[in-house]
């Protein structure tokens, strides 16, 4: 009896932790599409209201999923503190790399488009944000060819591996 407890719990954790992994899989292309979205919105804000930024960020922050919804406000805090622009998108994606399944070189699409962000005129923004809509677009369609390789390889890999500790253990 304990011994089929105790399986199974070994088998429930490793199945977990390959889900966990999975997740992050999943969820990759959706943020970096939400992402893409924020941005758009922003450029919206920026070009046909002339918002100026920190509330451009605040206003596209509440229309957007948690996700990247705290990454803008906590960039639009940082601004409103009197940090540059990059640096306030530094620290609201320090903050926010726990909650996200982002990697580093979405972090870095992130980066460069801050660092291009007020830069300068409204017609060279519109050209920086084209590029960065187009980077973001292609991690996109990287992350979701990682996530069809990925996926259900980690789901499996999970729960055999806690088959294999069950068998090699008893």
């Amino acid at each position: 009896m304990i011994r089929a407890v105790g399986s199974a719990l070994i088998v429930m954790a490793c199945a977990g932790l390959g889900f966990q992994i999975a997740k992050a899989y999943r969820d990759r292309p959706k943020q970096l599409a939400e992402l893409a979205n924020a941005i758009r919105m922003l450029r919206a804000e920026i070009e046909f209201s002339l918002t100026p930024l920190p509330h451009a960020l605040a206003r596209v922050g509440g229309r957007t999923s948690k996700t990247v919804e705290t990454m803008f406000e906590n960039a639009a805090q940082n601004l409103t503190r009197g940090d540059t622009v990059p640096d306030a998108f530094a620290k609201a994606a320090e903050r926010a790399k726990v909650r996200t399944a982002l990697r580093k070189d979405d972090f870095d699409a992130l980066m460069e488009f801050a660092s291009s962000l007020g830069s300068s005129d409204l017609a060279h923004q519109s050209q920086h944000l084209d590029a960065s809509l187009a980077r973001l677009a292609s991690l996109e369609k990287e992350a979701r060819d990682l996530q069809r390789k990925n996926e259900r390889m980690w789901q499996y890999l999970g729960i055999l591996t806690g088959l294999l500790l069950v068998i090699v253990l008893y």
